[in-house]
């Protein structure tokens, strides 16, 4: 069963998790809705995006 409306510690925990794993699709329609109604979880996703780039890149300039 696919639980479409989730809370914002529901949405936080789903974004971290994205990052170690492969969401499911019922996860990833839950916190899509999630966020277009909700500003602060979708600034969140975008800092985390933003963490993640900044660490890739930089662990990309110390192996020169």
């Amino acid at each position: 069963m696919i639980k479409l409306k989730i809370t914002c510690r529901e949405a936080t925990r789903i974004v971290l998790q994205a990052e170690d794993r492969r969401l499911p699709l019922a996860e990833r329609l839950s916190l899509r809705l999630h966020q277009r109604v909700c500003s602060n979880c979708q600034r969140f996703s975008r800092q985390v995006s933003l963490m993640r780039q900044a660490s890739a890149r930089w662990r990309s300039d110390g192996t020169d």
